[in-house]
């Protein structure tokens, strides 16, 4: 699973690099390119909740490695579309390929992982961002080195995965999911126990951290270059930025399991303006570890929002992991464009000083997130 996921967003991540070389090749202006990157995050991701609460109900274990081949064989294609509205269909395919992935996945990985919820989502969540981390470096490999139709390159290496994962002895997929809706329907939940108003701000603060996250993984290369910095050595950047986001997202998760969830987020959410600001004044080699220090602070609360949903759906695993994942990473998502439209009229560096501040909000969102009572442990107070 982990390795599925490493793939899945590595293919995903190629395209940073893939919207260089699309650019000077369409002639796209800078909107252009953020609707690229809105275009997969929100069919990746605001469909995600159908596919979890779909998952809720029925064993559709084939979701994993079909996730990965279709994603994996989109991406692929993208280096050999003739035209702009080719582009736009291609990376609209592959995230319906990530939205059957991820809810389904995310199910298995919280069934197994036992009272240490936080720890297990973070490791499952660390194989996606070192995905992420590591889709520049195979961006550059294969488009850098061999050119666009090397996207194809992509995959051989996601059939492998998605077979290893449909064989594995013991059908896991559908042997650890027992239909917790169902499971649950002669208990005393109802509609009125869900928390709505601690949900939606949840979702508020994700909206807002993908906001930010995906528009750097879409124009720091970019920005850097801009900066002075050799396209090389850009992408290298925003691989250490992901590096630390993976990392710092591991122990996140970890971390929430001691001291709550609220208390990372509220703390990641005010680093990561800190290190940005730096990192946007700096040189090299400054340059190097603050984007990295970026990375670390901004997803360091990746996984606990996740588990923080799950605590508040505890009845609706793949429906909670589908909101998180999917609705408030693709509205997210969406303001690429916006940023786009920001960097086209204000400058690309007066847009990357406006999204370095915008995690400051989501701290205050996270300071009014109050925890059900039959929450376990109270894992999630502040």
């Amino acid at each position: 699973m982990f390795s599925g996921h490493v793939w899945v967003d590595a293919s995903q991540g190629i395209l940073p690099v893939a919207l260089i070389k699309l650019k000077e090749s369409f002639a796209l202006t800078y909107f252009q390119v953020g609707v690229v990157t809105a275009v997969l995050n929100f069919t990746s991701s605001v469909i995600q909740p159908l596919f979890g609460f779909v998952a809720d109900r029925y064993r559709l274990g084939w979701f994993v490695p079909w996730g990965i081949v279709w994603t994996a064989l989109s991406m692929g294609l993208l280096g050999w579309a003739p035209s702009y509205a080719l582009i736009l269909l291609l990376v609209g395919f592959a995230g319906l390929g990530t939205a059957a992935f991820h809810p389904r996945a995310m199910m298995a990985v919280s069934h197994v992982s036992g009272a240490r919820k936080g720890f297990g989502t973070a490791v499952f969540v660390t194989g996606g961002n070192l995905g992420f981390a590591l889709g520049p470096v195979v961006g550059s490999f294969l488009v850098l080195g061999f050119g666009l139709h090397a996207t194809l390159g992509l995959v051989g290496p996601g059939l492998i995965i998605a077979l290893a994962i449909f064989f594995y002895p013991g059908n896991f997929l559908k042997r650890e999911i027992s239909s917790p809706a169902r499971a649950s329907a002669g208990t005393h939940d109802n509609g009125a126990s869900v928390p709505w108003f601690a949900l939606i701000l949840v979702c508020l603060i994700v909206t807002l951290r993908s906001w930010v996250y995906i528009s750097f993984i879409t124009f720091l290369p970019m920005f850097l270059q801009g900066q002075g910095v050799e396209i090389r050595r850009a992408s290298l950047m925003l691989t250490v930025f992901l590096a630390g986001g993976a990392a710092a997202g591991l122990y996140g998760g970890h971390l929430s399991d001691r001291i709550g969830r609220i208390k990372v987020i509220v703390a990641s959410m005010l680093l990561y303006p800190a290190f940005m600001s730096m990192a946007i004044l700096s040189e090299e080699p400054w340059l190097w570890l603050l984007i990295g220090a970026s990375g670390a602070a901004l997803l360091a609360s990746f996984s606990v929002t996740i588990v923080l949903a799950q605590e508040l759906l505890p009845k609706y695993l793949g429906l909670a992991s589908g909101l998180i994942l999917g609705l408030g990473f693709g509205t997210g998502g969406l303001g690429v464009a916006v940023s786009g439209w920001i960097a086209d009229t204000l400058g690309l560096y007066k847009a990357v000083w406006i999204l370095a501040i915008v995690p400051v909000l989501g701290s205050v969102l996270a300071a009014f997130i109050r925890m059900p009572d039959r929450d376990a442990g109270g894992a999630g107070k502040g």
